[in-house]
């Protein structure tokens, strides 16, 4: 009986070292596609790497389903479940647009819903944080690497743009914002906010070396400056939201007195701070401006000199000369739910809603530009209609409930470092939400950080309120 017992634990030790390379290969090849550079691969042989890893998550899947249906166990899945059906349902309405696309995506929901967010449940508590260190030293040191490459185009103000198997490549200073080696700014940016939080949590992490402290470190100044000189407004108002998240909860460890006109002070103050940072931004962007000319001489510059300390702008074009404050974003949201209206119950399908704006409502802005929706909440109701959008919302109305409950129980004051840098990781993903269509219908670092630290989150909740209720 003891070796049978033993047999089971080495198997569920080796099936769970498998799962940890799988991770931090998985990451990596997320990692690398943030990279612009990575597009001159012939797109078939990223498929191929991306539908094998999908399917690799698949297999891990089943393993679950068969063996202890652990995955059931986690709060709120059945709205999950429920939305992948639905999800499902809008693919098959609108296959007659095609097929592939969409149940690529459906891999891809499937892999994030049932593989990432129940994995800290699959896995264990304790595996999963060792796991979870591993991934936040991975990317910080490579994102480092990745953002002092970048943040050197622009000190050299190098600037290329062409095209490779179809596909737009942009490299250096672009329009006046660093994309630097990354494909987008915006969620380049977003991901150097998160790797910001790691740093931060490893600083509190205990027997962590002093080589990855001060990596942690340098790591959060190099971070701050790619924001400054990326100029994504998506990545600032990001940063600022966790800047003001973190405050707020940090001035109950000063003071824990539960009072309205304390409360309504620590709101002040956490504004305070983001206003102050903000205009920290502007500044350092001001004198950032100035460091090419210490390196580049005899180029054209805005004095007109050619020559000694100089400015180069950084203003953007798309912002400075146009009087639409949100980037077109305005009109692509209302373009969206016109659209939505006409296929109100099941949506659009995620990879067929642009094919079948472009037959309902051909003159639609978005179907007329070709444009995603740049919102993941508008997208959901886009692409999946009331049905979708309805459990998806209940399931995320519900786990937001779970985490303010407990930090409001715990009266603010949870030491744990790697639940609170999580959670925090969370909110920033989020944010990023808003503006962008990260989290779920396509595949980003952002979105693999926010379904498996989300589980996490949630189970680590569930685990400490059913303790409470046994003791």
């Amino acid at each position: 009986m003891e070796s049978t017992v033993l047999s089971e634990s080495q198997k569920f030790r080796k099936l769970n070292t498998f799962k940890t390379i799988y991770m931090v290969l998985f990451l990596s090849v997320l990692i690398g596609r943030f990279v612009s550079l990575y597009w001159v691969i012939p797109h078939v042989f990223d498929t191929v790497a991306f539908v094998g890893l999908v399917c690799c998550a698949g297999v891990f899947v089943l393993f679950d389903l068969f063996g202890k249906k652990k995955i059931f166990d986690l709060p709120n899945i059945i709205f999950l479940v429920l939305f992948f059906v639905s999800c499902s349902i809008s693919c098959l309405i609108y296959i007659r647009y095609g097929w592939a696309d969409n149940f690529k995506s459906l891999m891809s929901i499937a892999m994030s819903l049932f593989f990432l967010y129940p994995y800290s449940l699959v896995v264990g508590i304790e595996e999963f944080e060792k796991t979870v260190i591993l991934l936040q030293k991975i990317t910080i040191i490579s994102w480092m690497i990745f953002s002092l490459i970048s943040i050197y185009t622009f000190v050299v103000q190098y600037s290329k743009i062409f095209y490779i198997h179809g596909t737009r490549i942009l490299l250096g200073c672009i329009e006046n914002r660093l994309f630097g080696i990354f494909s987008d700014p915006n969620y380049a940016s977003v991901i150097s906010i998160i790797t910001m939080i790691f740093s931060v949590a490893i600083l509190n992490y205990k027997e962590q070396s002093k080589f990855i402290k001060i990596i942690s470190i340098v790591n959060i100044f190099i971070q701050f400056i790619y924001l400054v000189l990326g100029a994504s407004r998506t990545g600032e108002v990001c940063f600022l939201f966790v800047l003001f998240v973190s405050s707020f909860v940090f001035s109950y460890r000063v003071n824990n007195k539960k009072n309205f006109w304390v409360l309504i002070l620590r709101v002040i103050l956490s504004l305070c701070l983001c206003l102050i940072v903000h205009f920290a931004i502007d500044f350092s962007r001001m004198l950032l401006s100035y460091i090419p000319s210490l390196f580049v001489h005899g180029s054209s510059n805005n004095s007109g000199t050619g020559i000694g300390l100089y400015q180069v702008s950084m203003e953007r074009p798309d912002v400075a000369e146009s009087s639409d404050i949100s980037n077109l974003r305005f009109r692509i949201w209302g373009s969206a739910i016109d659209i939505f209206k006409t296929t109100w119950f099941f949506g659009a399908s995620p990879r067929n809603a642009l094919k079948y704006a472009k037959d309902v409502l051909p003159n639609a802005f978005i179907a007329q530009r070709g444009y995603d929706a740049h919102n993941f909440y508008i997208a959901t109701i886009f692409y999946t209609g009331v049905s979708g959008s309805l459990f998806l919302g209940i399931f995320f109305a519900k786990s937001a409930f779970e985490v303010i409950r407990y930090y409001v129980v715990n009266k603010f004051e949870v030491n744990n470092p790697i639940f609170n840098s999580l959670t925090l990781c969370i909110i920033c993903t989020a944010v990023s939400g808003m503006f962008l269509s990260e989290i779920l219908f396509i595949t980003t670092v952002g979105s693999f950080f926010f379904w498996l630290f989300s589980g996490y989150v949630i189970n680590l909740i569930k685990k400490e309120s059913t303790y409470s209720k046994d003791r």
